[in-house]
């Protein structure tokens, strides 16, 4: 049964370009299809949807125009959720997870007022993935394990899968991954969590992507038998 389901949003500046937009208005776009992709997630009675908002790695590539941008409208669109209760008339609990000492003051207090306000929230879970890498997760992690072992909180031989696994920015396991764009890979999502996740690639762009190709996501999880590593 299709539980939870992750999700790589790309596409959105080469929608701005074919468009013939600029990108802040594409980015927007992409923003707002995040409460589309949550309702869509329920009539399929998916309970977790994790998204790629942004990456580690995106804050040494993109400049500090673009990034301004980026953090802009994201301060926009949760100041705009938090005001009108979007997620909690979802019942829908909101997290973010990546590397938060590289991110602005203005964004981390909007991340926790919006986690603060829908801790209560039980019927859906989203997670938004920001300052995230896989590798830098897995990386900081290690250190974290190796920092408690010197500290004499356990030993080395008590480190397994789960044990590491709680270190982790997230320990859940989607079921599937969807990523749009036309691009096939998963470029350092969740790659601890999604090793045996299903992955679905569609060719849309993320602000193109619809309620149908969603559902034919969802179909093609259906149609898959999951073996596990077996």
């Amino acid at each position: 049964m299709l539980n939870s389901v992750g999700i790589i949003p790309d596409g959105n500046r080469r929608f701005a370009k074919k468009v013939g937009i600029d990108f802040s208005r594409a980015y927007l776009k992409g923003f707002e299809k995040v409460r589309d992709v949550v309702e869509w997630a329920s009539e399929k009675k998916v309970r977790e949807v994790y998204f790629w908002a942004l990456s580690f790695e995106n804050f040494s590539k993109r400049s500090k125009a673009e990034l301004s941008v980026l953090f802009g409208l994201m301060r926009k669109y949760v100041d705009t959720a938090l005001s009108e209760n979007t997620f909690v008339d979802l019942d829908c609990k909101v997290n973010f997870f990546g590397n938060r000492s590289v991110l602005p003051q203005s964004v981390l207090s909007r991340i926790h007022e919006i986690e603060v306000q829908t801790e209560n929230c039980s019927s859906y879970k989203i997670g938004v993935g920001i300052a995230y890498s896989g590798r830098e997760e897995i990386l900081t992690a290690s250190k974290r394990v190796a920092e408690d072992v010197l500290e004499g909180k356990f030993k080395v031989d008590d480190i397994d899968e789960g044990l590491l696994s709680k270190y982790l920015y997230t320990s859940s396991s989607p079921d599937l991954v969807i990523r749009t764009g036309g691009v096939s890979r998963l470029s350092g999502f969740m790659p601890w969590q999604a090793v045996y996740s299903e992955l679905y690639f569609s060719r849309k762009l993320w602000p193109e992507f619809e309620k149908r190709d969603f559902f034919k996501a969802v179909d093609f999880f259906n149609s898959t038998e999951r073996r596990f590593g077996k």
